[in-house]
């Protein structure tokens, strides 16, 4: 097992890694430090690729419809401007496209291929390295259910974190826990994705790795590490660059972003777009926000995502309702800008 590595130094020339740092102590983590690398130059020349967008709401993901019929929940995504959506299915409740009849799965596929909707992925919320291992199993059976879903609708992947080690109920994944960053919890990352990906032998929809600060998975190279040591194909990774944002790298965005795409490429299944503004106090206090609000380099976020071999999905995520337009008209208006184009 690789173990958990910290990220490595850019060479300004070519934004790659100058070493390979797989033996750093993961708690050396000051790659850029906030003064950081001066002499990195953004490379902002766009791809052919269109990037897809899809938005979080009630109103544009694709849950099992509680009212309405299946085609009017499709057409009401495109109907908001968007060409792509999730789904996502709590903890402790059963995803009911399980138990959607095969002419509404059907249905389903007819009125996403008839709108040009790509449903590409499920949310899972819950904790797969609890220090409890009746609660540990119980979550990840949780996982194999939505892997089930979306295997019958055709999902292109889960998202999921790897936990915490704190005790008490699933809300408890995020939680920071001095035991997130130590060996054990690493193994118990990797097991727990192993298990999934075993029980759900058979099935296309792969596991999209998320990253989150309060977790040890919280940086590019800890992201590919997981990746390296689950080594299964089915294992990819689905980007949230916000999620990486902490003092050391608040300023570089546009190299945490640069990073991460050389490291995973192509295992990027999808993207999150999100986020974050550092209030001027003499404490930690990094607030989330909607896209242009913040300080993350959307230019070189979808420079990138443009130079893919297929079209990727950025989903808005994570602020009120209202603001939604406002923050993807920034990401549209940002993507004319460096000449990206966006799936119409």
């Amino acid at each position: 097992m690789a173990g958990i590595a910290s990220t490595g130094g850019f060479a300004c020339s070519e934004n790659k890694p100058v070493t390979d740092q797989r033996d750093i102590p993961y708690a050396e983590r000051s790659w850029w430090g906030p003064g950081g690398n001066k002499d990195y130059i953004r490379n902002l020349a766009p791809g052919q690729t269109p990037v897809r967008l899809a938005c979080m709401t009630s109103k544009t993901m694709l849950n099992y419809p509680e009212t309405g019929g299946i085609t009017e929940m499709v057409k009401r995504v495109r109907d908001y401007g968007y060409t792509a959506a999730n789904g996502n299915c709590p903890m402790g409740r059963r995803n009911k496209w399980l138990d959607a009849t095969d002419s509404e799965i059907t249905e389903l596929k007819e009125a996403l291929k008839e709108y040009d909707v790509d449903y590409y992925d499920i949310m899972v919320w819950t904790n797969l390295i609890h220090p409890d291992e009746k609660k540990r199993q119980a979550n990840i059976k949780y996982v194999c259910e939505a892997f089930e879903a979306a295997d019958r609708c055709g999902v292109r992947s889960i998202t999921g974190i790897t936990g915490s080690m704190a005790p008490g109920d699933y809300s408890m994944h995020t939680l920071m826990h001095p035991d997130n960053w130590t060996k054990e919890a690493w193994k118990r990352s990797v097991d727990s994705i192993r298990q999934i990906l075993k029980d759900t032998s058979g099935c296309k929809t792969v596991w999209g790795m998320e990253q989150c600060i309060t977790t040890s998975v919280d940086s590019p190279r800890a992201t590919q590490c997981i990746i390296e040591d689950v080594a299964d194909p089915r294992c990819k990774c689905v980007l949230d660059v916000s999620n990486m944002i902490s003092l050391a790298t608040y300023f570089h965005s546009s190299e945490l972003i640069d990073e991460v795409f050389y490291r995973l490429g192509e295992d990027i299944v999808g993207c999150h777009a999100k986020d974050f503004r550092l209030n001027n106090r003499m404490y930690v206090d990094l607030a989330e926000v909607p896209p242009g609000k913040g300080i993350l380099d959307y230019e070189t976020y979808l420079v990138r995502l443009s130079r893919m071999k297929w079209p990727r999905t950025l989903m808005l995520e994570h602020f009120p309702e209202e603001t939604y337009p406002a923050a993807k008209a920034y990401i549209e208006q940002t993507a004319e800008n460096v000449g990206v184009a966006i799936y119409q």
